[in-house]
């Protein structure tokens, strides 16, 4: 029987061609598991993934809370951070007893546009786990006395991020696309920790956390009792501000500076930073520049990385990528360099620029890289967490049109060379590229 095995292992193995690579396969068609929308008494907008064989779910609670819509720097991320700090009833410590005794986990995050918060839980401790959550979100305390720690911290911690040369560019990159009094290009100081007051939380909790402008898509192995455990929680009385007035995006003045410097005369690298202002994700354009961006540093095998790491070797890492925001889309090229190899990087990322301008990208290439863009099409959606994610993108910036997918799919498997030239001429002129440096070495001469 041993014997029997054995062979029959060595002649699968014989019938491999360890030489060459498996024949690649793009999928005609990829299934997209889509949500049960539901709209709950108090307003709240559920949305519920019902896929997975484990006791698991997750939730993702999700507000129209981001930094666009605070009045004073760093209220939105205070918020959302001091949420687990202490509630009516319970201090920092007893909630974090509480989810780890039950097996939860809770964990929040702010950007530009949204907050949020997360639990996962185990499906037989869902309702202890939310009757917590609960507390936290509807009726957080702001204490005091962990405020201040809040404040020394956060304080110490930026006084630290702004020594370093990567933070000084990403700053410059946005203050020179919004300019430094927009939402998008403002950034918090260390006073700003210290000027930092609880009424400024409480106010912006009142506003913002509400059930009027909260979305929360439900995911896991999700059946009536874990579906009738959150709508008893989360859906059956108002929470919060009962009618949240979203203030209109502001208008755009993008100042006629295209190159900014930060002095670093210390660093022995320079951070770089190039990019603009994209169209949103339901432009037709979109999908298109997606794959463009993928061909010039998206990925391992990208153009800049070849380049800049594997050929030139000034820098471990660079890559550029396609940063989502509500309004619109950020393209983001970075790398950091030893400070001598600064203009010689410059001088190839823009040559990298220029070739896509110029010259059709070749059959092979773009085929490596429509089969790399599908498959990470395909992971976004293995498993109830991933398509949780998918969805929640989806739910942000594209009104939840699952056409979206759709496009995506059909623009990477048809889009051609002279598509992606025409892309590249349209979106990639040097003129409308900011760039910022940080470092010992000035970009401005």
């Amino acid at each position: 029987m041993e014997v029997h095995q054995q062979n029959k292992i060595f002649n699968t193995q014989q019938m491999l061609n360890r030489k060459s690579p498996p024949t690649r396969q793009i999928p005609n068609k990829i299934n997209i598991t889509k949500a049960e929308e539901i709209t709950l008494s108090n307003g709240v907008r559920l949305l519920v993934i019902d896929v997975g064989s484990e006791d698991v779910c997750r939730l993702d609670f999700n507000f129209f809370a981001g930094s666009r819509y605070q009045q004073k720097r760093i209220e939105s991320r205070a918020t959302l951070a001091m949420l687990t700090e202490g509630t009516a009833g319970l201090t920092s410590h007893q909630i974090a007893e509480k989810f780890d005794y039950y097996g939860s986990f809770c964990e929040h995050a702010t950007d530009r546009d949204f907050g949020k918060v997360t639990l996962l839980s185990l499906n037989k401790y869902l309702d202890q786990s939310l009757q917590v959550l609960e507390k936290v979100i509807k009726r957080p305390s702001f204490p005091e006395k962990e405020l201040e720690t809040y404040r020394i911290k956060g304080k110490q911690s930026l006084i630290v991020e702004l020594e370093k040369v990567t933070t000084l560019a990403r700053q410059d990159f946005f203050k020179g696309l919004f300019g430094n009094t927009h939402p998008y290009g403002v950034y918090a100081e260390p006073q700003d920790y210290l000027d930092l007051q609880r009424n400024h939380l409480i106010d912006f909790h009142h506003k913002f956390i509400t059930a009027n402008r909260c979305t929360i898509v439900l995911s896991g192995k999700i059946g009536n009792d874990e579906l009738n455990t959150v709508i008893k929680h989360f859906g059956e009385s108002n929470w919060g501000a009962e009618s949240t007035v979203l203030v209109d995006f502001p208008t755009i003045s993008t100042p006629v500076q295209k190159k900014f410097f930060s002095l670093k005369a210390d660093a022995v690298q320079s951070a770089i930073r190039i990019g603009r202002q994209l169209v949103d994700r339901k432009h037709p354009d979109y999908c298109g520049l997606v794959v463009l961006n993928t061909i010039l540093g998206g990925y391992f095998g990208s153009r800049l990385m070849k380049n800049i790491r594997e050929d030139k070797g000034y820098t471990y890492g660079i890559s550029s990528s396609i940063l989502t925001l509500k309004e619109l889309c950020v393209l983001v090229i970075g790398t950091e360099v030893g400070a001598e190899f600064t203009f010689p990087a410059l001088k190839e990322i823009y040559a990298e620029i220029d070739r896509l301008k110029v010259e059709p990208v070749s059959e092979a290439e773009l085929d490596l890289v429509r089969n790399y863009l599908l498959g990470e099409l395909l992971r976004s959606f293995d498993g109830a967490f991933a398509i949780a994610d998918s969805i929640t993108s989806l739910f942000e910036y594209n009104d939840l049109d699952y056409h979206f997918f759709e496009k995506t799919i059909e623009t990477i498997k048809t889009i051609t060379p002279e598509q992606l030239m025409n892309l590249a001429n349209v979106y990639l002129r040097s003129n409308d590229l900011t760039e910022c440096v940080a470092g010992p070495v000035s970009n401005l001469n």
